[in-house]
């Protein structure tokens, strides 16, 4: 008797997925990771190609196994799926090298649908926001040791939210006086959303998000080794949802083409080129994305190519 194939429903739509795929450059035989593996939006299309390998990251062991469970490519030998952040992810694949590999910095629609992950801004959740559940602090324990000064410094790095210190006061001081118990308390603090505009709370869930999960010290550390994990002429493309993330990136991808990064007047930051750029301004979502996904509205994609 034939198993009956249930393919597993998605609730998030993969943003920028046609430049995805021109970008990466998808070759026949070609080998491919996508560090963010998420529902697979992308990955079910890259192997809808003849690829002969892809290797689907993701921080979340949760949405993994739902994809093992139902995903459409789920017993497919050329699907390898791997759980754990971007730090540690050429330590479990070894020597392999890669045709293209795929970096979506966004969280999932599911993720922030189900409350209880902490992302919702709508619905009250823990406050949690940990991208793979007991591994690491919480938003909770850090808040518990974290001095106003030092939630503010990560809010303004991490999404240069202004008024920082002022928001970082309220949060700290209704963290300890227990007024604070969920993710709506916390999106309150950011005051009322006002119809028809991005809710005031966005930015500063995301600072948080990536405080969380040290976003920002991975992409600084592992993009650099990624390149490193590439065939000459494998492709490296990152998307970003936010313009600290997407400036980070700018500036990782610039030193790794050789080019000068730094604001001194001798520069001392050159080194030899070890990519391309391919694209020379971030690719945007098309007008037509846009009105059938509104959430992809903040995403760039740039690209490299190593040399």
């Amino acid at each position: 008797m034939h198993r009956i194939k249930k393919n597993m429903e998605k609730l998030h739509k993969p943003v920028l997925l046609s430049e995805v795929i021109e970008n990466i450059n998808v070759i026949d035989g070609g080998e491919y990771a996508d560090l963010t593996f998420g529902e697979a939006g992308h990955s079910d299309v890259l192997l809808n190609h003849r690829i002969s390998a892809l290797v689907g990251n993701d921080r979340d062991e949760t949405t993994l196994q739902r994809y093992r469970e139902e995903g459409k490519y789920r017993d497919d030998p050329r699907l390898k799926l791997v759980v754990g952040p971007f730090s540690d992810f050429l330590r479990q694949v070894g020597e392999t090298k890669f045709d293209g590999i795929l970096v979506d910095l966004g969280v999932s629609t599911r993720q922030l649908l189900e409350p209880d992950r902490g992302f919702s801004l709508m619905k009250a959740g823990p406050l949690d926001m940990r991208m793979n559940p007991g591994k690491g602090e919480s938003l909770a324990s850090l808040l518990a040791r974290l001095t106003p000064d030092e939630l503010a410094d990560e809010l303004y790095k991490n999404a240069e939210i202004r008024d920082s210190r002022k928001l970082a006061r309220k949060i700290i001081e209704g963290f300890n006086q227990g007024q604070i118990q969920t993710t709506l308390d916390l999106a309150q603090v950011a005051g009322k959303r006002v119809p028809g505009k991005s809710h005031p709370a966005t930015a500063l869930f995301t600072a948080l998000r990536m405080m969380v999960n040290h976003e920002k010290e991975e992409m600084e550390t592992s993009i650099p080794a990624l390149v490193e994990a590439l065939k000459p002429g494998g492709r490296l493309v990152v998307i970003t949802f936010h313009s600290t993330e997407d400036r980070l990136i700018k500036r990782l991808f610039l030193k790794l083409a050789g080019r000068c990064t730094c604001e001194e007047p001798i520069c001392r930051c050159q080194q030899p080129a070890k990519v391309k750029l391919i694209t020379k301004k971030p690719v945007e979502p098309s007008e037509l994305e846009l009105l059938e996904n509104p959430r992809a509205r903040s995403a760039k994609l740039r690209c490299v190519e190593k040399i």
